[in-house]
Parts: C-alpha cells; structure tokens; sequence
C-alpha cells in the first residue's frame, strides 16, 4: 500500500459515516501487518505538505504500530512477525529527520515514537542515536534542539543505563547548561527540559553513587556548581515582573524545574548546597512574596477578575501552572528548612526570628481555599472527605503548605509554636480587615488558619500536655483559639465551610478539651445533625468531629449524648456514598463504643437493618465490609441485653439468610462477606456467649466449611469455631445439626480431619492448631476418646509440613498437651509411627515431632506460643533423664561450614534445603541450643535500649557521602527518639493504643491472659532450669554443654549461672 493509499485510509478514519469509518479502521488494522505500513506513517507524519491533522494522525498510528509489531520487546506485541530491519533503518531516519519539523506538534510526536523505538533498538541496532541526539542539540536550529530535547529526556530517563550515563554526562550537560542560560534563543519550554534532563541526571547519579565512588564525586563536583550558580542567577530576577506579562508567563515552567531540580540535588547531593542553601531559601521565600498577590487573585478570590494568560505550550512535560510553580516551591522549602545549614535563619537560641514567621505565615496564606476548592466539595462530599484525609489528600498548593507546617514545626518545635501563634494571629487581623472592607472571601483566612494548626495538632496536643505538666504556659494559646475563633464560628451557618472547618478543628484537640466544653460541641454538632438548612460540608464535619470526639472523650461523654448522635447519624447513611459512607460509619462505630449501653430497641433495630441494607447494596466493596464489620463488632461488644436481643434475633439471621447464597453460588460475594461480619459479631461477644449465639449460624457455618476450597472462607469460618470453643464451648459440644445428625464437635473434628489431608495447601491449615490448641484446653475431657486419632493425624501431616507456620500450627498443640500431661503424651507418641515414602520404613512419631519442632523453634511467632514452646521443650529435657527415647532421637544441630557456604549467606531457609550441611546432634543437646537463644533473646526485650541520638537534623558537614540521601532521616529526631522508646521495656504496645478504641478489641485474647504460661517470667523461669540443670548435671548438663555448644552459647550460658 502506497502512502497515498494509506493517507487516503487515515482520513477515512475520521470520516462522518460510520460504516466508511470501520471499514477504513479495518482496512488500516490489516495494513498493519506489513512492515512497509510503518514507513509510510512515517513518511506521512513528517511530510510537511501534508495539512497537521493528517500527521498527527499518522503519528498516532505509527505509535500503535509500534508497540504492537515493531518487537516481541513490547508487552504489547502481536506480531505475527517483527518488522524487518531493512525497514525499521528507513523508518528510524525518517523519524530522526522529523525531529526538526518547524511544526512543535509533529517534533514532539516524532520525540515520542524515537524514544519508544530506542529502547528495543539502542544500542545494538541504533548505535549511533546518542552521538545523534547530542549533535542534534548543538544544532543552529531552535527546531531542531527542541526536537533532539525532547527526545534526549526520555531517553536518559528510559533507556540510558547508569554505568552509560557517567560518560555521557560530561559531554551532554555542560549543553544544555548553555541552552538554559540564553533564553534569548531558546523558548521556556526548550529551557526547562535542559533542566529536566539535568534533574533525571543527578538522580541516576545519586543511584550509583556507591558503584563508582571516585567518578561520581568527579561529576558532581565538576558539574553541579556550575548548573547551582545558574539557578541563582535565572531566580535572582523576580517571578513577580516577569509573570506580568503574558509574554513572561511561560518562564514559570523554567522556575518550576529549577526549583524540582534543587529538591532533587537537596536529597541527593546537599554538601553541594551547603553554602548556598540559605540564599536559595531566601530566593524561595521571596517567589512567594512575589507570587502570593497573583495567586490569590487569580485562585482564591471569588471578586478577582484576573485571568492568567494562556499559552500555546502543549507538552505534558513542560509545566506553566501557576499551581504547580507555586506548590513545587513549597515543597523545596519543606525539605530545606530541616537543614542544619539554615537553622540559624529560623531561631536565636529558643526564640524565633521573623523569618520562620513569615515562613508559617506564608504557609496559612496558601493553605487558602481556592474558588475550585470551594465548587467541588460543595458539590462533592466525598471529595471533600477526600481532601480532608490525611492518607487520601490530593497533591495541591494546600497541602504542600500544610507539609511546610508540618515541617516546621517538627523541626523548631516551641520556637515554631511561638511564631505561629504570631502567624495566626496576623492572618486572622488581616481576615478581620477584609470582612471590614466587603471582601466576601475575608473568612479563608481564619479557615486555612485553623486548617493549618490542625494540621499539626498531634505536636501541639504533646506540647500543650507537656507544659500542663511542667506548670508553664505552653508557646500556643490553643485556649484563645477555642474561645474567640471556633466558638464564634462553630454556628456560622452562612460561612458553611468555615463552619465545617470550627467543628474538624474542635475535635482534633479533643483530647486536651475540657469535659465541660467538649459536650458543647458535640450538642452543636448534633443540631448541625438536625438541621434542614445544614450544608453537607458543615453536615460531614460534624460527623468526623462526632468521631473523634466519641474516640478521644469516651469517660467524659455521656452515654445518652452519645446514642442521641446515633439516631442522627444513621438516617445520613441512605444518602452517603463512597467515602462519605464509610465516614459515617466510622461515626456510628464510636459513638456505639460510648452509648451502646444505654440503646434502646427501637433505634438499634434501626441501626442493624440500615446498617445491613448499606452493606447488601455493596457487597463486593472491602472498605465498605470492613467499616461494617467494626460496626457489628463494637455493637456485640456492648453489654446491653438490648442490644445484644437485636443481634440475635435480626442481626445474625440475616446475615445466615444472605450467608445460604453460597448453596446456588459457591463464589458469592455476599456469602462471604456475610461470614466476615458473623466473626466479628462472635470475636466481641461476651464470655460466655449470648445463649443460641452459636445455634443461630452453626448449620449454614459448618455447611459453607464443607462445601468451599476457599481459604477466606475457610479463615473465616474456623475463627468462629475458635471463638465458640474459647468464649463458651458447651455451644458447641450441645449443638447437633438437624440434617445430619452430628455434633458439633464431630464437625469440628471432620474440617480439622480434612485440612491435615497431604493433599490441602498449608495456607488452609494455619488456623487448625490454634484452634486445636484452645479444644484441648477447653474440651479436654470431651475429645479424650479421639485424642490418639487426632495426635496421629498431626504428626503424620507433620512428616511432609514445609513452612514454619504451618509446622508451629501442628507442634504447639503437642507443647500445650506435655506441658499438660507430660507423661500421657510421650508415652502415646512412643507407641506411634508414621507412614514414610515407598520401600521406606516407617518412623518414629516421637522422631518426626521432635525433628520438626527443633527445625523450626526459633521461627515460632507470637507471646503465649513462644513461652509454651520454650516451657515444653525445658520439660521435654527434664524428662530425657529417664526416658531413653528422647535421649536416642538426633536432630540437627550448628551448621557445618565448607568450601561451599563458607563465603556466603546461609539463611534458616537455604540452610534447611540441605541437611547434609548440619551436623546431628542429641534431642537434649539441641533443647540447650534452643533454650539458651530464647533466654537471651527474653533478656534482651526486656532490657531497656539506650543511647538516643543528640540532633538527628541531617548534618551538611559529614564526609564523603555520609549525608547524600539524607531525605529518609533528616530532621526526624523525634522519630528515632519514638524508635528508641518502642524498643524499650515499653514496647510497642503502649504506642498501639491510641485511645482510639475501648480496648476490647482484642478479648478473644482474654482467656490466654489469664493463663499461667502468659502470665509466666520467661526469663526467670529459663535461668531457673538452667540453674537447676547444671548443679543437678541433669541428663548429663555438663557434657552436652562442654561437647555441643558453641563459644558464643557458652558464654550466655556462663552469664545466666552466674546472675542466677
């Protein structure tokens, strides 16, 4: 097909009738698949007496051809066969020519499809395009170096390795620093890239930074000064003058990747800044001062008839937002100001300086609500729950200037509460002054302020709670605030988002509210609750501040007060969608926490079946199901027999009814979910249970287990059984099923038979022996009859088990059981054997558990399992004494290192994928091993950690490249300083507890909390055996120490005898 043809095909494509068009669309698919159709869309695109539409189309076409029958590379290749290289030649030069097209449009088209192309072809087939693209920027043609440009970007940033780019740097930067410094010959857009490319450069320097030392540091000190004097220069000019023309306008893509590239050489290489970083402080702090008054103009108020030019810039490269300038700019300054280097600029001693002032002034003056701001969440709820959420917060000029606060304020602490205070007040002045002269946006100003203190309320709440406690007067007068702001606005219900913004702000500092004040707003919100007139911005804050005042202020809330927030939150539900609804749920779920005793029955049927209905419209959402399963768990939790009679009686059947679609759908959604929401009803119960709880769900339960392959399901489903047998199993060994006939003990046993089949996956079985575990411990004297079975069942599975969890599922009920009866169990074990593979013997059960248990001891994860371990292996020792059978068994032991693991890694894992590697050790001796690792490791949690750092704000002086990459830790003192505390005898737990529930999320624990193994000083109890051992040279200590341990074990063994 002739390019005329083909031209002629491609207009067809856009022809108005339709059947024209697929016809042409069809015959154009088949030409496809002759490589000369890659040529002529070529030709097609860079033929320059051809009108643009057509071109661009046929770069659009040939981009198609490209990934789907250029080269088995692309992912998306079709083939049947690649092009043929002779073409693939003719089209690369008639694309490389198209680079410098006088049209923009078609260079940038032609850009595209070369580097696309470049990463198949270069080097091997297109081995001269480098030497190509640098010739091409040096060109005398404007054309021509844009076109190269654009093409260079993308193949540094695609297809130009690292180890290749070091070469390269040298002779192509020093370049486009030249292009970058004549913005007499080069447009903005040309200029930015040069920086864009410069910018990808120093990260792929960054990268191999540690490969090649010596090269690097050569680079960077040769190049970097250079391009930095530039960006000082170019940022000198102020942004302001030149953005008031629209002949200036597109220089902001040029200060927006100048400041993107500072960033970039801020957290990749800052000793190159360490002497001009303040002054590209200031230049930032004075692009704000400059850019404030047009930013507001033209974004932020609603009387501004300012509009921004426009430009012909259509490259998604190249940036001329204002938005963008501004916020990229912001964010440089939030990485900044946590430098050492500029920390004099911000504080003198403990007081602040007028610039870290005017920084979180700055930062409230663009946390503004923009005019856009403003339509779409008035319009949308959801984007504005969106927009309101930390973790979902969209990246915009607000939330970079709320990350600047934030920063700040971790960085300067005290000082930089005290400039705040200032900075609030000198905005709310300014808003006061507004309102005074007719603005009718004066309000953003007192709604960013608040916005922004709200934003680093968990510093301030730390504060305000600290100087309570030291009697001094904390830095920021949050109690001046509550008082003449958020009580004055909390009922502005002409000024809805202000409004809004009283209610969120409130309950962020709920935990330092006073009792009284705090039942104030939540009555206010209440009435918001109520009213017709009501905003749905005002009626959404309402509803967080709802949460988080029920979350922090539940001993300072009345019950009452908060079950009357109950009846209004639920008729919001029938309205709310997507993040709106599970907003509201999460409403619901803490106010249930503090009033779901004092519900009455009319209102919690209500909730149940709005809260089943929400949940029936949109099974397959997780977000959606797990929101309404902590409803359904906080609501069992309650004590009110109220509450309790309306699950039982509507809750729970109509989960079962939607829990029976699994018997025409064994994939249904709603089945599935319906189980979830029975497990959290059954996980917050009280113990005992309700009485019928477990009747209410059994036949449909142990039908779903039966019947599915499918491992949530199958989760799902046990952790009801483990919670009936744990709560209150007389349910279960009393309930017998109405088809069948059998127990429920009978069916509990039959799906624990069925996961220990060798044919089920591990994953399957993991929950078996905790549920296991808990029968025995509760049933014990119920299941005796079948205990040798199921002990047989465990053990044989056990012979093939090859994960550590799956094996500790199937050993810790044989820990619990010697722990319980030592005797009884080693005995049965003694008389057992398990099958082996064809034409092997059979073998010892006591063998294959011990091997098995020595294998994968020190994998055991989880408090109550680790102490049940170590406590039965200590016993097992004991007993070894007298039992020869224990003392017989070899297990094994330290690895045996050669010539092939000596010089590598030798993980648990590879080390168990050859037991050739492992020398063979008694039974005794490697309980030793075993036990003395446990005690070291219970000494070492409940030592305190020591040696918090003295200033963890990156240090600019380091050598080498000591501080490069410093963006990771830099100004994150406080958070080694929470690292070091959690590794303290505090743990990790008092961090988890967040206040944020009522601390019965987790009673299904309860019962293991009360027994003796929890409860036991692991320790204490470990140097006790040990002690004991040794004076007493129990089942030959002193032998089994001297010839089986290694120097390390033998030197925790010598400090444990001796601080016995």
């Amino acid at each position: 097909m002739d390019t005329t043809q083909l031209l002629q095909l491609l207009q067809a494509t856009l022809d108005p009738d339709q059947n024209t068009r697929i016809q042409a669309e069809l015959s154009l698919a088949k030409a496809q698949q002759a490589s000369e159709t890659a040529l002529g869309l070529a030709r097609i695109a860079t033929a320059q007496e051809v009108e643009v539409p057509w071109r661009q189309a046929a770069s659009f076409a040939l981009k198609k051809y490209v990934k789907e029958h250029w080269s088995p590379f692309f992912p998306t290749f079709k083939g049947p066969t690649a092009t043929t290289p002779d073409v693939k030649a003719q089209v690369r030069e008639v694309l490389f020519a198209g680079l410098s097209d006088p049209v923009r449009k078609i260079r940038l088209a032609c850009a595209n499809i070369v580097s696309l192309i470049a990463q198949p072809d270069w080097p091997e087939d297109w081995s001269a395009l480098l030497d190509q693209l640098l010739a091409l920027i040096r060109s005398p043609s404007i054309d021509a170096v844009e076109g190269g440009m654009c093409a260079l970007s993308d193949f540094v940033g695609i297809s130009l390795t690292e180890d290749q780019l070091l070469p390269v740097a040298r002779e192509m930067l020093p370049t486009l620093l030249a292009i970058l410094g004549a913005p007499q010959v080069y447009g903005p857009a040309t200029r930015a890239r040069a920086v864009a490319i410069f910018r990808q450069s120093v990260m792929t320097l960054f990268t191999v930074k540690d490969e090649f030392p010596d090269a690097v540091k050569a680079a960077v000190g040769d190049i970097l000064p250079q391009w930095l004097h530039a960006f000082e220069q170019l940022l000198t000019v102020d942004a302001a003058g030149v953005h008031g023309s629209p002949e200036g306008w597109t220089d902001m893509a040029v200060r927006t990747a100048i400041f993107q590239a500072l960033e970039i050489t801020l957290n990749s290489f800052p000793s190159t800044l360490k002497g001009s970083l303040p002054t590209f402080l200031s230049l930032a702090g004075a692009h704000l001062s400059s850019l404030l008054p047009i930013y507001t103009s033209a974004s932020v108020s609603n009387s501004s008839d300012l509009t921004l030019p426009t430009t012909d810039e259509d490259d998604s490269d190249v940036s001329n937002d204002l938005g963008t300038l501004v916020s990229t700019v912001v964010d440089f300054l939030a990485q900044t100001v946590r430098r050492k280097a500029v920390r004099s600029l911000f504080v003198e001693g403990t007081k602040p300086t007028l610039a870290l002032t005017e920084f979180l002034t700055k930062a409230i003056e663009f946390a503004k609500m923009t005019t856009d701001d403003e339509d779409s969440w008035a319009a949308d709820p959801n984007a504005f729950v969106a927009d309101e959420d930390d973790e979902m917060m969209s990246y915009n000029v607000r939330s970079a200037s709320l990350d600047l606060a934030q920063s700040l304020v971790e960085t300067f602490s005290g000082s930089a509460l005290a400039a705040l205070q200032s900075a609030f007040q000198a905005v709310a002045a300014s808003a006061d002054q507004l309102r005074a002269q007719g603005d009718e946006d004066w309000w953003k100003g007192y709604e960013s302020a608040l916005a922004v203190v709200g934003a680093i309320s968990e510093d301030l709440i730390e504060h305000v709670q600290e100087s309570s406690e030291e009697g001094k007067a904390p830095k920021f007068a949050l109690d001046g605030v509550f008082q003449g702001v958020v009580m004055t606005y909390l009922t502005a219900t002409d000024l809805p988002f202000l409004q809004g913004r009283a209610f969120v702000f409130a309950s962020q500092f709920a935990e330092v509210l006073p009792p009284q004040l705090a039942r104030q707003y939540i009555d206010a919100a209440n009435q918001v609750l109520d009213s017709a007139d009501a905003g749905v911005p005002v009626k959404v804050s309402a509803v967080r501040a709802l949460t988080n005042f029920f979350r922090h202020l539940k001993e300072n809330v009345e019950p009452a007060q908060a079950a009357s927030a109950l009846s209004r939150l639920l008729p919001l539900l029938p309205q709310a969608t997507e993040n709106t609804l599970v907003l509201v749920l999460d409403a619901i779920q803490s106010s249930i926490k503090v009033g779901g005793a004092v519900l009455d029955e009319q209102t919690t049927r209500a909730l149940v079946k709005t809260v089943l209905e929400v949940w029936f419209a949109k099974p397959e959402d997780p977000l959606l199901g797990s929101s309404i399963s902590d409803v359904f768990a906080s609501l069992s939790a309650s004590s009110s027999p109220i509450v309790q009679s309306s699950l039982l009686n509507e809750g729970l059947p109509a989960l079962v009814a939607t829990m029976t679609e699994i018997r025409s759908d064994p994939s249904s959604i709603r089945a599935a979910a319906s189980l979830d929401i029975a497990s959290a009803i059954f996980s917050r119960f009280p113990t005992p249970l309700p009485q019928g709880a477990f009747d209410r769900v059994a036949e449909i339960l142990f039908e779903m287990l039966a019947g599915t392959e499918d491992r949530d399901i199958i989760q799902s489903g046990l952790d009801v059984v483990t919670t009936v047998i744990r709560k209150d199993v007389d349910q279960l060994l009393n309930w017998r099923s109405l088809s069948s006939g059998q127990s429920g003990l009978e069916l509990t046993l039959a799906q624990v038979a069925k996961l220990l089949q060798p044919s089920e996956n591990e994953s399957a079985g993991l929950f078996v022996g905790d549920l296991v575990i808990h029968l025995v411990r509760k049933a014990g004297s119920s299941i005796g009859p079948v205990l040798p079975d199921l002990l047989q069942a465990f053990v044989t599975r056990l012979a093939t088990a090859q994960t550590a969890m799956f094996t500790q599922s199937l050993v810790l009920p044989f820990a619990y059981l010697i722990h319980q009866q030592l005797d009884t169990v080693l005995s049965l074990l003694e008389s057992l054997t398990v099958p082996s593979g064809a034409a092997q013997p059979a073998r010892p059960a006591l063998e294959v558990l011990l091997s098995a248990w020595c294998d994968y001891a020190a994998d055991f994860q989880g408090f109550w399992n680790q102490k049940v371990s170590s406590v039965a292996l200590s016993q097992l020792y004991t007993a070894a004494a007298t039992r020869e059978t224990l003392q017989h068994v070899q297990v094994k032991g330290d690895m045996v290192v050669n010539e092939a693991n000596a010089n590598r890694i030798m993980t648990r894992a590879r080390a168990r994928a050859n037991p050739d590697q492992f020398q063979p050790v008694p039974f005794p001796a490697k309980v030793l091993k075993l036990l003395l690792h446990e005690a070291q490791t219970a000494a070492q949690t409940s030592s305190q950690a020591k040696g918090v750092p003295d200033d963890a704000v990156s240090d600019d002086e380091d050598d080498e490249w000591a501080d490069e990459g410093a963006e990771f830790t830099a100004g994150n003192e406080r958070d080694l300083d929470f690292l070091s505390e959690m590794l303290s005898s505090g743990g990790l737990n008092k961090y988890m507890d967040d206040g944020s529930d009522d601390g019965n999320d987790e009673l299904d624990e309860q019962d293991l909390h009360d027994d003796p193994i929890w409860q036991l000083d692991l320790p204490t109890h470990l140097t006790g055996f040990f002690r004991y051992a040794y004076e007493a040279d129990q089942t030959s200590f002193r032998q089994l120490a001297e010839t089986f341990l290694n120097e390390e074990e033998k030197s925790v063994l010598s400090h444990l005898l001796q601080s016995a």
